[in-house]
């Protein structure tokens, strides 16, 4: 577990591949951290299942890597990420090209966007113009099932930058910084913001980095609750599990994406915070369940490795890598733990500064008896 450790504290942002930054993701593990758990846990050729993908994290880098990958989230969001990930364009010109022909139809349909029927928390993050073409274009993307543009499309929804859509907002979770940028010291950041030339720029930024992959290894991406997983329908046995449960209502994850939620159609994010964010005694049971059917899946000896979260809730925190044993044992399942591990969240990393419920991250690996 040395390798993973050292791999935690250093920035990538500048070093990783580009497929990773398509968009933001609260929460997401680092790609270093997966690669080493990928590398660790797995060689190549063999199949790598994580059924709480997120952003694709693991997914990606188990790709990369020469694995095959079988994944799935509930969140909509997580999901759209994930496959633009493992099913991206040949080439920038090829994403280019995509991109250029769904904006040809989307030009055609803006001027048909009624913004009356736009709720209007949606409304006050951008020029109406903007909204009109941003929505035009994601109509088209999500009809012509264009993941990959959406996805780039999705990251620059809203922040403060110029080659952002929104007027001035936060960037992982969707806040106006109306007080920080006032309309009447900041006009420009509230002008019409062409949406066409930024996508465009977005998708050459996602090319900046990206690394030769073997597009015949099988890549399988669901939305789907990872409960529902039935052993039989697999037509190829993972060879290894890994993946990061939601924190136990710890982060929110259909709140802070409500705006790239409303862009896929999910209309009421409430509706779906519960599922991706359980609370303490719903988690416990979902994984209690889970991990009977992981044990059915996966060969004997094999991995099952959790990346799980220290929380606070209510000014107190606590330890679920310190109850997760006793959860395993009480699971009915052929799991044992084979080891822990434990690192701390660097209070720098980047989509955790303002976030003070998650303080250390544990390594769970578990084996399956024979």
């Amino acid at each position: 577990m040395d390798s993973v450790e050292a791999n935690w504290q250093e920035s990538v942002l500048y070093s990783e591949c580009t497929w990773h930054q398509l968009s933001p993701y609260m929460g997401r593990m680092k790609s270093t951290m997966a690669r080493s758990l990928v590398e660790q846990f797995s060689k190549p050729g063999d199949t790598i299942y994580d059924p709480f993908c997120g952003a694709g994290t693991v997914a990606l880098e188990a790709w990369m890597a020469g694995r095959a990958v079988l994944a799935g989230d509930l969140s909509p969001y997580a999901w759209v990420l994930s496959k633009a990930k493992l099913q991206p364009p040949r080439s920038l010109s090829d994403a280019v090209s995509r991109f250029d022909r769904s904006w040809a139809v989307a030009k055609g349909e803006r001027d048909r966007i009624d913004l009356r029927r736009v709720p209007k928390w949606v409304r006050q993050f951008y020029n109406r113009e903007t909204l009109r073409e941003t929505l035009a274009l994601g109509n088209v993307l999500l009809r012509r099932r264009e993941w990959y543009v959406l996805a780039c499309l999705l990251g620059i929804l809203h922040h403060w930058r110029p080659g952002f859509l929104s007027f001035p907002a936060s960037h992982t979770v969707p806040h106006l910084m109306g007080k920080r940028y006032p309309r009447s010291a900041y006009p420009q950041n509230y002008a019409y913001r062409e949406t066409y030339p930024r996508v465009l720029a977005k998708i050459r930024r996602s090319f900046a980095r990206v690394p030769k992959v073997d597009r015949q290894l099988r890549r399988r991406v669901t939305q789907s609750d990872a409960t529902a997983l039935a052993p039989k329908r697999l037509t190829t046995s993972p060879s290894a599990i890994i993946t990061s449960p939601p924190y136990m209502n710890s982060l929110s994850y259909a709140r802070d994406n409500r705006l790239r939620l409303w862009f896929l159609g999910v209309r009421d994010y409430r509706s779906l915070e519960l599922a991706l964010s359980p609370r303490r005694q719903r988690f416990l049971e979902t994984m209690r369940k889970l991990l009977r059917i992981w044990a059915d899946i996966l060969p004997a000896g094999a991995p099952c490795v959790l990346v799980l979260g220290t929380v606070q809730r209510g000014g107190r925190f606590r330890s679920l890598p310190e109850e997760f044993p006793a959860l395993v044992r009480g699971s009915g399942s052929s799991f044992r733990v084979a080891c822990l591990c434990r690192n701390v969240v660097p209070p720098n990393r980047k989509s955790w500064v303002n976030c003070r419920s998650a303080r250390e991250d544990t390594i769970v690996v578990l084996r399956r008896q024979r």
